[in-house]
């Protein structure tokens, strides 16, 4: 079964005041409510046996900071996070050609990005998933399940990722 798992980063603290610098925008850190947020995810994770075998996640503070929680909770034997740079304010288009850059030997990937591009691909993804209308807040977390995956998993690959191959799974805000 392929899966993708997209995550919104956790609440995190407001740029110092009147600086607007994306280098600011950067550094932001996650609040202790994010903190927590991201372990509660990380525990959802695991409690869901979804271990991720491919992670991509924004260099970010708040991402870093998302992903570094959510992985305490899961398997000490994970893979290397890939810090993409253009992940960081992509569109759904640029968020959807990463994926589709995995190699076909991971079956679960786990996304950690940013609004909008995060809720925007997600809804591209299964636009019948009326789940996703309530919005994508942060700490929010879409598994969706490529269809064909669970019978033909030799037949699929993340290449094929597009909305026409994905249906949303799970929807929640652990």
């Amino acid at each position: 079964m392929r899966r993708l798992v997209l995550l919104r980063h956790a609440e995190a603290a407001s740029a110092p005041l009147g600086d607007f610098s994306a280098e600011a925008d950067m550094n932001r850190p996650l609040t202790p409510v994010g903190q927590e947020a991201a372990r509660r995810c990380g525990q959802w994770l695991a409690a869901q046996n979804i271990v991720p075998d491919s992670i991509i996640c924004s260099p970010a503070l708040r991402t870093r900071q998302t992903l570094a929680g959510a992985l305490a909770a899961l398997p000490a034997t994970l893979p290397a996070p890939d810090y993409c740079a253009d992940i960081y304010e992509a569109t759904p288009e640029a968020l959807l050609a990463r994926i589709q850059q995995v190699p076909d030997s991971a079956f679960t990937v786990l996304m950690v990005g940013h609004n909008p591009g995060i809720s925007l691909l997600a809804h591209h993804l299964d636009m019948q998933a009326s789940e996703l209308d309530q919005g994508f807040a942060p700490g929010a977390v879409a598994i969706f399940e490529m269809y064909g995956s669970d019978t033909l998993p030799d037949m699929t690959r993340w290449q094929m990722c597009d909305g026409q191959s994905m249906h949303l799974h799970t929807f929640a805000r652990p």
